[in-house]
C-alpha cells in the first residue's frame, strides 16, 4: 500500500525504492521497530500522503498496522460526451465499514474502450462517506468501459 501511495507517473517506484534502501542501510545488523519504519516512511512520504497535514503517517499506521478496520469501496460512474467531443466522467466513490476518522487515498483507474487500464489518481475519503466529481477526459473520444476502484489491490479492503 505504501508503494502504491508513493508511486509517481514520472518516476515510478523511485521514491519507494529509495526509502526501502535507506531503511535497510540504516538498520542493517540492528533491530528496527515499527516506529523506526514509520519514521522512515515519513522521511519519504508524498504530499498526498500527508492526510492530516502534519507530515506524519499516524493516520495510516493507526488504521492498518495497529487497527483492525477493513474498508469497503463502491464506485458508480457514467460517461457523456462533452461540448468538445471529449468524454466527461461523472463518478461517485463510497467508503464504508469504517469509523469517522478512517482516511484513505483510494486509487481510481479507468478502463478504456480498448481494454487498456490507466490510473486516474487517488481520491481522499474520510469516514463512511463518498467523493463525487465530474472529470473531463481530455483526448478520450470513445466511451470508456468503466471506472475501477483498487484495481491492483493497492489498498487492503474487503471485496464488494
Amino acid at each position: 500500500m505504501l508503494r502504491m501511495m508513493m508511486h509517481d507517473r514520472q518516476t515510478g517506484d523511485q521514491r519507494f525504492k529509495a526509502m526501502m534502501q535507506d531503511f535497510v542501510k540504516t538498520y542493517s545488523g540492528k533491530s528496527a521497530t515499527t516506529e523506526d519504519f514509520k519514521a522512515m516512511v515519513e522521511k519519504y512520504m508524498t504530499r498526498d500522503m500527508d492526510v492530516d497535514g502534519n507530515h506524519k503517517m499516524d493516520w495510516f499506521f493507526n488504521e492498518y498496522v495497529y487497527g483492525t478496520q477493513l474498508p469497503a469501496y463502491k464506485v458508480d460512474a457514467s460517461f457523456d460526451p462533452g461540448p468538445d467531443g471529449d468524454m466527461v466522467m461523472s463518478f461517485k466513490v463510497t467508503q464504508s465499514n469504517v469509523n469517522d476518522k478512517f482516511s484513505m487515498l483510494v486509487p481510481l483507474y479507468l478502463e478504456l474502450a480498448d481494454g487498456g487500464i490507466v490510473s486516474m489518481g487517488r481520491a481522499r475519503i474520510t469516514g463512511n462517506s463518498f467523493l463525487e466529481q465530474k472529470v473531463p477526459l481530455k483526448g478520450v473520444k470513445a466511451r470508456p468501459r468503466r471506472v475501477i476502484v483498487n484495481y491492483y489491490d493497492d489498498v487492503l479492503a474487503s471485496a464488494n
